[in-house]
């Protein structure tokens, strides 16, 4: 992968984050008080609510991972949302009021005033810890871009851009989040719709967005639904519909990252806009980038593809000198060769089931498969340990070879965007939670200082750091961050639906089963990672609120016995 970047793509990279942290800044530098640093002044408009919602779950993972989640698998991972707009619907109608009628800072405040301290402070612990490691991860995902970029050692581009998030956050609290993350969602949709029309652009001329489609129909990749009812399938229509809905559930109703945004808006009406702007915009939005992951891979077929996307993983394997190394890469050129000439004469046929090069394609793509697989084992044998896949390359790999001046600097700017809003709202959230909900544990005084919110935001940010600089690559990014949700969202979203439904259950009861749902869900994650079980981890989610709602039942009935 060369570097390819030129001074006027380090003219809108840093021009553009530059803008975005100074008026960040500069917009707050008067926050008045401790709780307006943590919490805002109830302000947010409907808009800065919907965008904020979107840039804090839309981090750098998505930027990076995604057009690799659809390269190397197609649409079905628009699945994992559907239940989104339902959930975000409910949260509306019926959450909301919940929480602005009892005033609270936060979303485990509330849980206080039904089930006690106890239920609070588990609760906000959950939060802390999941949002902590998914904090690292969102930190993780830019330090590939910047290592692959300029060269950089990944530990310090991490350190570099987690200190920039840390800076504005630290410095301008609730606000700077809010105002930032307006200017970066518009910089993340200008730099998406120049990615796509680059990408179509570098289409021969007589392949366009229909002809791509057909194309990548031949995989399987258009396929969106997948009825199928198998429980170790990752992304079904069930699975999104249920397990989807339960962590959107989890995710925008219990995550204070997420409710800390809404509950800043100016009044019911624009909270519930917000909300309704985010159900209708996401599912789009993801198919869109998904799209830019098909159209990639129907670029691949009429340009050279590597064998390694990873740029380290590639220069490793350009060292070994073996007779299997030359076999392997004159077999993969020559199979970039048979299927630019199959996909080229497919495209000048009538697309359909009698096409005969269809097949071709196919037995190419398996070919492909299989010398993947051979590389793969050629070099783990030379490097022991080495981390080869690289889907979350891939996307990557393509801007820096041929976007043009500029542009590949507003797509830089893009991803890192994305990192900072989405890191910076989980700063913010943490500092908040961990003050608000713990405060009597900390002996801070009941009117917070904006210098305590400080301390505790830079205390999150350090810890996000080190999380970002051991993580590995050990999934596809986008994946990894929601089975680091999925651990914990479905016991904490069976606390909070104990409270908005069943608030007449025993204190104790809810505790225990809050504990008993969290130890479980870690058990079921642990045999489904050997093999014992195999389970999609959406399911965690409905499994881990249905076993809190068991319990703190059962157990509320036996201590009403007693």
């Amino acid at each position: 992968m060369e570097n390819s970047i030129t001074y006027f793509d380090w003219i809108t990279l840093i021009g553009t984050l530059g803008a975005i942290v100074f008026v960040g800044i500069w917009k707050t530098k008067k926050n008045a008080s401790g709780s307006e640093f943590l919490v805002g002044k109830k302000e947010s408009h409907w808009i800065t609510i919907g965008l904020g919602i979107i840039a804090t779950q839309a981090s750098a993972i998505t930027f990076i991972s995604t057009p690799g989640q659809g390269f190397s698998d197609g649409l079905r991972f628009v699945q994992f949302y559907f239940g989104m707009p339902i959930a975000l619907l409910i949260i509306g109608l019926f959450i909301v009021p919940r929480y602005m009628k009892s005033g609270v800072m936060t979303a485990y405040s509330f849980l206080e005033k039904v089930f006690g301290n106890r239920v609070r402070w588990l609760a906000a612990s959950l939060f802390l810890l999941s949002r902590s490691l998914s904090a690292g991860i969102t930190l993780y995902a830019p330090g590939i871009v910047l290592s692959a970029v300029f060269g950089w050692s990944l530990s310090l581009t991490i350190i570099i851009t987690g200190a920039i998030v840390i800076l504005y956050t630290v410095f301008g609290g609730y606000k700077a989040v809010g105002v930032t993350q307006s200017f970066q969602m518009v910089v993340v949709f200008c730099g998406l719709f120049a990615a796509g029309f680059v990408l179509l652009n570098d289409l021969p001329e007589n392949i366009g967005l229909s002809e791509s489609w057909d194309l990548m129909e031949v995989y399987n990749r258009t396929q969106i639904l997948d009825w199928s009812i198998d429980p170790s399938s990752r992304y079904t229509v069930w699975s999104g519909l249920a397990g989807g809905f339960f962590l959107a559930m989890a995710y925008f109703g219990t995550d204070q990252s997420q409710v800390g945004r809404y509950l800043g808006g100016r009044s019911m009406r624009e909270i519930r806009i917000g909300l309704g702007f985010t159900a209708i915009i996401k599912i789009p939005m993801q198919l869109f980038i998904l799209g830019l992951g098909l159209l990639l891979f129907t670029t691949m077929h009429f340009s050279q593809e590597p064998i390694w996307h990873n740029p380290s993983v590639q220069s490793k394997w350009n060292k070994i000198e073996s007779l299997e190394v030359s076999d392997i890469n004159a077999s993969w050129e020559n199979m970039i060769l048979l299927r630019k000439k199959n996909a080229s004469n497919f495209s000048k046929e009538i697309s359909g089931p009698g096409n005969q090069y269809q097949n071709d394609l196919r037995s190419l793509d398996q070919r492909r498969d299989s010398l993947k697989n051979s590389a793969e084992s050629v070099i783990k044998s030379r490097f022991p340990g080495i981390e080869t896949k690289d889907t979350d390359y891939v996307f990557l790999g393509w801007a820096l070879k041929s976007l043009p001046v500029g542009i590949l600097g507003l797509l830089l700017a893009v991803i890192l965007s994305g990192a900072m809003s989405s890191c910076s709202a989980e700063l913010n959230a943490l500092s908040a939670t961990s003050i608000v909900d713990f405060k009597q544990a900390f002996g801070f005084p009941q009117e917070t200082t904006i210098l305590a919110s400080r301390v505790l935001t830079s205390f999150w940010g350090v810890v996000a750091l080190i999380v970002a600089l051991s993580a590995s690559l050990s999934e596809n990014l986008i994946q990894l961050v929601n089975i680091i949700g999925s651990l914990f969202y479905g016991p904490m979203l069976g606390l909070f639906v104990c409270a908005w439904v069943f608030p007449k259950l025993k204190n104790n009861a809810v505790f225990i089963g809050g504990l008993v749902s969290q130890l479980s869900v870690l058990i079921l994650h642990l045999l489904n990672q050997y093999n014992y079980i195999q389970l999609g981890y959406l399911w965690y989610n409905l499994i881990g609120c249905l076993i809190v709602l068991i319990f703190s039942a059962v157990l509320s009935l036996r201590f009403l016995k007693i």
